[in-house]
């Protein structure tokens, strides 16, 4: 099972462009004053963009490069590669932004998970049994730690997490049987 040369090209070409449009939306929803780490719709947005940019390398790799022909481990090689790039790309993006665009970024969002926290206090503490109290301040405390790399690593991580679910779907849905 050797694999083709054009299989990285192709999914590394459709992974830069995803990236790109992950840094696009990340940036519109942030200077539109909407926090996109705790939007749904940023996540939405995220999660089809790394879908269409999982697919279209499958499809035009199985339309234009092999002849109609396509087997899963094509697809999860031709998907792994395009969300890892997406993700290292949106990393890198935010790397930049968090340190040399928006270096208050790391405030910002600290702050707002304070807030979050806080309007979730009643919610948080009723799952605790004992200790309730000092549970939810320990909690509170914890964001005070989040570094950036932490940041960086997580939104990396998450990206990541998102191709690895779609990209088996995909590549069974356009797989086709060996002939005989």
């Amino acid at each position: 099972m050797k694999i083709r040369p054009i299989i990285p090209k192709i999914a590394a070409n459709y992974g830069l462009v995803g990236g790109l449009l992950t840094v696009v939306a990340f940036i519109t929803f942030f200077y539109l004053g909407h926090q996109p780490w705790r939007n749904l719709i940023s996540f939405i947005l995220d999660t089809l963009i790394i879908g269409i940019f999982c697919f279209l390398p499958m499809k035009e790799f199985k339309s234009h490069h092999n002849a109609g022909s396509f087997r899963f481990y094509h697809g999860m090689t031709l998907g792994f590669v395009s969300y890892l790039m997406i993700s290292f790309v949106f990393a890198i993006f935010y790397f930049l932004f968090t340190y040399w665009i928006e270096p208050s970024f790391l405030e910002l969002y600290k702050e707002i998970q304070k807030e979050d926290m806080k309007n979730l206090k009643e919610l948080i503490m009723s799952t605790v049994e004992e200790g309730k109290e000092e549970h939810f301040q320990k909690q509170l405390n914890g964001i005070n730690d989040i570094t950036r790399s932490q940041l960086i690593l997580d939104v990396f991580l998450k990206k990541a997490i998102i191709g690895l679910v779609l990209t088996p779907i995909f590549s069974i849905i356009l797989r086709t049987q060996p002939t005989r």
